[in-house]
């Protein structure tokens, strides 16, 4: 969580959804796997929000896409926080 709030996001709310994936990976290293249902309730941000501010983090070198899927359907993204790196967004 510290780490999502030192960093500086394209957009204010991007921060929001970083620190909503950072509280969902707490304890499990770099990797988070919460819905977007689960982000928006975090963040108070609607759907469409998220999925742009998640594009906008992956531009940024702040999280990627590691490929995998989980939930009940396999359609839950897995993500990665870019812990150890200097991502573009930084400051």
């Amino acid at each position: 969580m510290r780490w999502a709030a030192s960093r500086h996001p394209p957009n204010p709310d991007d921060k929001l959804v970083l620190w909503a994936l950072a509280d969902a990976c707490n304890g499990r290293g770099d990797t988070a796997w919460p819905s977007v249902a689960a982000l928006s309730d975090f963040s108070g941000l609607n759907r469409k929000m998220i999925i742009n501010s998640l594009a906008r983090l992956v531009r940024a070198g702040l999280i990627a896409d590691t490929g995998d899927r989980v939930g009940k359907t396999g359609q839950v993204k897995v993500w990665r926080l870019a812990l150890k790196a200097s991502p573009i967004g930084d400051r």
